[in-house]
């Protein structure tokens, strides 16, 4: 790289380790042959209602009655109330699956059970900090650790996660870290696994979408800086409703570690990451993938939500090395509150309509 100052008005933020799970050179991999050809192409989404609204005006297409109720919406078919939600969480979402879901150590132990594959750690109460640290080093003696993910046992939206934690420095940041976004104070530490961040929407028996979610990038062109390139990639981003309600994360301090300045001038094709985080709320970008991924990957996805005796609808956050194949892929999370707009309003690709599929099983799955 070479010289060259710019400025940027984005969000600095000196993060001390990587506020989120999922990076890595899969995610690199993937803006290099799914984006790189269309890196500022935004689908364009003029408008964009919300989850909720979506659910709502679809009900009503649907000839159905809407009744709000504080946070809530219902839908009668006459007098009889098929289904509604409050907030995100639909009533496919039963309250057993609701609560175990909101903690990552017993939606692991449920899936492990069911015999999925989830990431291999341990979770700690939060002042057990020593304790995870004597555990991380043993891990790290025998060879089997590598590189961790430190995250709270409760946490959403990627808040209090830190990955690619390698030292016992680290290790102590990410705990404090993580502590402070945990209203259970627990503590989750496991193996950080390889793969893009794949979030399967599944209704019923079926996987309706697939999106991919990567962090916030640009891409070189050998004359402009990254602090260039980032105002030009948010711009483009402006196109997508949705998309540019969420402003770049811009991480100074995960792009001071990889030995990048917003000064720096790319070289041509050079992919340079933002932030950390595939987030959507962290400035992530969407992109749609459900005609690609493989069949057993939204098998996967299925079973994953049919672990939970009372859930008929569910966001199913996978983490996948290769969409062409099963092999590796890992159940990360089950989100009973996801936002569908990411599925149904991807940056890239093709709408999938999410609120029909989720109207149509309150009607016809009871």
């Amino acid at each position: 790289m070479t010289d060259q100052a710019e400025s940027l008005d984005l969000p600095e933020h000196p993060a001390p380790p990587e506020p989120a799970e999922r990076t890595g050179d899969a995610n690199l991999d993937f803006v290099r042959t799914q984006l790189a050809h269309r890196h500022l192409q935004f689908t364009p989404v003029p408008s964009w209602p919300g989850h909720r609204r979506a659910l709502k005006q679809e009900a009503v297409r649907r000839g159905l009655t809407v009744r709000d109720a504080e946070k809530a919406s219902y839908f009668f078919d006459g007098g009889r109330c098929v289904g509604g939600t409050v907030g995100l969480i639909s009533t496919l979402a039963g309250y057993s699956a609701v609560r175990t879901t909101g903690s990552k150590a017993l939606t692991k132990d449920l899936l492990s059970r069911a015999g999925l594959p989830v990431p291999q750690g341990r979770h700690f109460g939060a002042k057990r900090l020593e304790s995870a640290v004597s555990w991380w080093a043993d891990q790290t003696q025998a060879g089997s650790a590598g590189d961790v993910v430190v995250k709270p046992v409760d946490g959403n939206a990627g808040r209090g996660v830190s990955v690619e934690v390698r030292t016992e420095e680290q290790l102590r940041a990410a705990w404090q870290l993580a502590r402070r976004e945990s209203s259970r104070k627990q503590i989750i530490v496991e193996q950080q696994v390889a793969g893009v961040d794949t979030r399967v929407f599944v209704v019923g028996r079926r996987a309706v979408a697939a999106t991919v979610r990567v962090p916030a990038h640009v891409i070189g062109d050998g004359t402009r800086s990254v602090a260039s390139l980032a105002e030009e990639y948010e711009q483009a981003r402006t196109v997508h409703t949705y998309l540019s309600s969420r402003p770049t994360y811009l991480d100074v301090g995960l792009l001071g570690r990889r030995g990048v300045a917003l000064d720096d001038v790319p070289a041509p094709g050079e992919v340079v990451f933002l932030n950390g985080t595939a987030n959507v709320s962290q400035g992530g970008v969407t992109v749609d993938v459900t005609e690609q991924i493989h069949p057993q990957l939204l098998d996967l996805a299925v079973r994953a939500v049919d672990a939970f005796p009372d859930l008929r609808a569910a966001g199913v956050d996978l983490l996948v090395p290769d969409l062409g194949a099963p092999e590796g892929a890992t159940v990360i999370e089950i989100n009973t509150s996801a936002n569908f707009s990411i599925n149904q309003v991807p940056g890239y690709g093709p709408p999938r309509d999410v609120a029909a599929a989720m109207l149509e099983e309150m009607l016809t799955g009871r």
